[in-house]
């Protein structure tokens, strides 16, 4: 995860290229239901603004400030509940959004973050996901995402800057061995 950025731009036509593989992660019934906003120049400062975020990365890792690129990876229930309930997928009670015990739509976002990630640092920039704790809605409303579509998050987007270094937990938490965590055939 990146924490220190330039502000060289990322050229557009990369940026797009990102994006459009990325969303290529899978798609519960090819519901197909992530959406990006991408914010950049002056649209920054309203994200940093509204989220409070850019306070609180001044305060602690001001280098993210200066990511040329957000990217905000949006989730649309409706796009799954309306897919499920498709005389191919009906019958299954997934056109109630009540019946998803793990819902996909937040699944499938999930993966085309990771996605999003694996190919910034493939492409030589970095990236940082990083949570939206205040004033989301908010956000999306001025952006004019519709109101059942969920955040998810933001990516910063851009170069790493030559002082770029992990910091934050794993920099002081060792790396549990996956003996704990991976499980044969029972727990």
């Amino acid at each position: 995860m990146t924490r220190s950025y330039t502000s060289q731009a990322i050229a557009p036509e990369v940026l797009d290229e990102l994006l459009d593989l990325a969303r290529r992660a899978p798609s519960a019934g090819f519901s197909q239901g992530v959406h990006f906003v991408v914010l950049s120049g002056d649209s920054l400062a309203g994200f940093w603004d509204v989220t409070g975020a850019g306070e609180w990365f001044a305060g602690t890792q001001p280098g993210v400030l200066r990511a040329p690129v957000i990217v905000l990876p949006l989730a649309d229930p409706g796009a799954y509940i309306a897919r499920y309930a498709e005389s191919d997928k009906a019958g299954r009670g997934l056109e109630d959004h009540a019946n998803w015990e793990v819902p996909f739509w937040l699944t499938d976002a999930s993966m085309t973050v990771q996605n999003l990630l694996l190919l910034a640092e493939e492409r030589g920039l970095g990236a940082l996901y990083f949570g939206i704790f205040r004033n989301a809605r908010r956000l999306l409303d001025a952006l004019g995402v519709p109101a059942q579509v969920l955040q998810v998050g933001a990516v910063a987007l851009g170069y790493r800057a030559a002082d770029d270094a992990p910091t934050g937990s794993p920099t002081t938490r060792a790396r549990t061995p996956s003996g704990q965590l991976v499980h044969h055939a029972h727990w």
